[in-house]
């Protein structure tokens, strides 16, 4: 007991310091507006009707229930690209915080993943919605979502914690950043299905992570069981980019002071 008390008094420190960190921010964040919390789902539902206008009234591209399978991505997507949007900047806007003696820095990086995954809770029974609408018979495979999500965010805070420390170095990393994520976008089989590719891009498609977390979120929407051999694929490497990161995070971290 006495070997774990000082661990346990940390880390509840550190889940005290971010409940308060993450409440400041949604509170910042929807301060003044009249839809509140209600914008959390206002953005994926607009990419929503704009890809079935495209993709299935215009263009009609041949997907079953494409409504479901591109809320799917979206939500799922939006939660990285917001993640690490806001995350890459959460130490060089925070010298204050930094400055403060003894405050766990590493808790900022982890605000940005945390609250973004309670915007996308919000999501979630619109999405239900949507499922059932199109008339697509949930089973019991659904209660495997926080899995999923877990792994999900496992990977961003791994890349958030990277991106964050590098930032602070290298300020360039906040402009290339939205870039890449542009590319990753497209990159990944949110408004497209993978077996519409040709067999070379589809197992190039594959190795992006999102890619697996994305076709786990739709297999458990659809009533079937995840590939649970990729997705612990994903897990392995997340935790092992998380190892790294937060590595990388603790080194960069002795010298936030003097660069920010």
């Amino acid at each position: 007991m006495t070997m774990t008390s000082p661990a346990l008094g940390k880390l509840n420190h550190w889940f005290a310091v971010l409940g308060v960190l993450v409440a400041r921010d949604h509170k910042a964040r929807y301060k003044n507006t009249a839809m509140g919390m209600l914008w959390a789902v206002a953005s994926p539902v607009l990419f929503l009707l704009t890809f079935y206008m495209l993709f299935s009234v215009i263009m009609r591209v041949d997907v079953p229930n494409y409504a479901s399978f591109a809320f799917t991505g979206i939500i799922a997507w939006t939660w990285l690209q917001t993640s690490l949007n806001e995350g890459v900047a959460s130490i060089a806007h925070n010298s204050s915080l930094v400055s403060h003696p003894g405050f766990p820095l590493q808790t900022l990086p982890m605000v940005s993943v945390v609250s973004n995954l309670i915007n996308m809770v919000f999501s979630l029974p619109l999405l239900f919605v949507v499922v059932l609408v199109e008339h697509v018979q949930l089973g019991w495979q659904v209660v495997l979502m926080p899995l999923i999500m877990l792994v999900q965010l496992v990977f961003q805070l791994s890349l958030t914690y990277f991106a964050s420390a590098a930032n602070v170095t290298f300020r360039d990393v906040q402009y290339i950043l939205p870039v890449l994520l542009q590319l990753g976008y497209f990159m990944t089989p949110i408004f497209y299905d993978l077996s519409q590719l040709p067999e070379r891009f589809r197992k190039v498609m594959a190795l992006n992570p999102m890619s697996q977390i994305i076709e786990a979120y739709r297999a458990v929407l659809n009533g079937r069981l995840p590939d649970f051999a990729s997705l612990g694929m994903v897990l392995a490497v997340s935790i092992g980019l998380l190892i790294l990161g937060y590595r990388y995070f603790r080194r960069a971290a002795e010298h936030f002071l003097e660069e920010i």
